[in-house]
């Protein structure tokens, strides 16, 4: 396996266009393994436009790192602290999106962009954070179970009318005097 020396930081608006790219592509590998139909065009012109990042960038209720391999983006942690989770009594912060481009899986990337998803939560004051994950993506429903997170309940995900089950994933954050320092994003 070869090692990569990824670099981290915060996301800035000037990012959105990069990030819009990196989160079409991520997405159409997961999802569109049958080709393209007009349900996924949409969604993918929609929720993945640069305008859509550069709002969420703009947020003061969101905190996005961007992972990189030298020059290039290749991953990405988006986290909003200002989502409801639709599982009754679950609280704490959301990861909105966990994106890692394929060539890069495996490389212990997603790991480590969780950890700085955990530790934003932690220097906020929040002490758990959920997600959720298309109950057909097994590979990522594997990944979140191998890093601690729980199987809470479930959701819908609607795409132009269409409902997709999610599971609705939670992990109670340990706090530690190491796990409140920021960390060196680059």
């Amino acid at each position: 396996m070869t090692t990569v020396d990824f670099a981290y930081r915060r996301a800035s608006p000037a990012d959105a266009l990069v990030l819009s790219t990196l989160a079409t592509q991520v997405f159409l590998d997961t999802y569109a393994t049958n080709g393209i139909n007009p349900d996924l065009a949409k969604e993918v012109a929609t929720v993945y436009s640069p305008e859509v990042f550069q709002s969420r960038l703009g947020a003061a209720s969101i905190d996005l790192v961007v992972a990189s391999a030298g020059e290039y983006a290749v991953g990405f942690v988006d986290v909003d602290f200002a989502t409801t989770c639709p599982v009754e009594g679950v609280r704490g912060a959301e990861v909105f999106r966990l994106y890692v481009q394929r060539p890069f899986l495996r490389m212990g990337l997603g790991r480590l962009l969780m950890s700085k998803a955990e530790t934003l939560a932690l220097c906020r004051g929040v002490g758990s954070v959920w997600l959720t994950a298309w109950s057909g993506n097994h590979r990522a429903l594997s990944f979140y179970k191998s890093v601690g997170y729980q199987d809470v309940g479930d959701t819908e995900y609607v795409i132009e009318g269409k409902s997709y089950e999610n599971r609705v994933l939670s992990r109670r954050l340990a706090s530690s005097g190491a796990d409140l320092e920021r960390s060196n994003w680059s």
